[in-house]
């Protein structure tokens, strides 16, 4: 099933509804630059037990591509909370937990009714970072990363040239064969006699520009619902943003998973499936 949404005056986006229809609710979305479809391996085992809703952020995957000047990390936030507004109008209303990687935790956890429209969150790797060095250091990955994407090929003569050249990327490294393929499809349009990411190198870098003050807006020790944060391992090198570290967060349940980077979901669905499972049944959203 299928739910247009809008967002504002001048984004409506499609919100796609699978899965069983009478277990318990689950909103998804994804990390910067990406697409839901990507997360096809992850969120694809939810769907015997679970009501799956999965949504593509605005100018990304499945949505039309808009202005610039909208793309912001506020208006993200309100995206978030605008597809669960129509969610719960349009399917009933009813206790919903949110899944979320990278950008859309940020969104999720800003979103103006997080506490009481979420009876849990499980984030990956969302980008935040501890007080003090930590967060320096979180500051001038983000300023590199804003950098390195905007001098990123926005245009490819063909998915199998796509995949060639993300093949080659470190960060591609662990991520199971067939992502390379779903990423080809889900972040690329048709464009002419080639290619073009459906969310360009400049709308993905100003989020990455705009993250550092928008992170700090958020409190590890004062969550008010239960949250789950799987990091990166942080013994790893990583290519995105540095691993996340709650582990001192008093109101946050973390842990970072041993082999995995920022893709986590892509390079071990059925472990980062689990995790999940196992917390929301501790949270009482998942009978036991």
């Amino acid at each position: 099933m299928i739910l247009k949404v809008r967002l504002d005056d001048e984004v409506t986006i499609p919100v796609r509804r699978y899965g069983n229809p009478d277990g318990p609710r689950l909103l998804l979305s994804h990390g910067n630059g990406l697409a839901i479809d990507l997360y096809y391996p992850f969120w694809s085992l939810l769907l015997g037990d679970f009501d799956v809703i999965i949504f593509d952020l605005r100018n990304h995957g499945a949505n039309p591509l808009g202005d610039l000047a909208r793309h912001t990390v506020p208006n993200l936030c309100r995206d978030v909370e605008a597809v669960g507004k129509a969610v719960d109008r349009s399917f009933g209303l009813r206790p919903r937990a949110g899944v979320y990687h990278s950008i859309s935790c940020l969104a999720a956890i800003l979103s103006p009714s997080v506490a009481v429209s979420y009876a849990g969150l499980v984030l990956f790797d969302p980008p935040l970072s501890t007080p003090g060095v930590g967060q320096r250091v979180f500051d001038l990955a983000c300023h590199r990363a804003e950098a390195r994407t905007r001098i990123r090929a926005a245009r490819f003569r063909s998915e199998a040239h796509f995949i060639e050249v993300m093949s080659a990327q470190p960060a591609m490294a662990r991520v199971q064969p067939e992502a390379l393929r779903l990423m080809a499809r889900a972040t690329l349009r048709q464009d002419g006699g080639g290619h073009r990411l459906r969310c360009p190198p400049e709308y993905e870098a100003q989020i990455l520009a705009a993250t550092p003050r928008f992170a700090r807006l958020v409190n590890p020790d004062a969550l008010s619902l239960p949250v789950k944060v799987v990091g990166a391992d942080p013994s790893l090198e990583h290519y995105f943003l540095p691993a996340c570290d709650l582990s001192r967060a008093r109101s946050v349940n973390f842990e970072s998973l041993p082999g995995v980077t920022h893709l986590a979901q892509l390079e071990r669905p059925e472990e980062c499936v689990a995790r999940t499972v196992d917390f929301l049944r501790v949270a009482g959203f998942v009978p036991s």
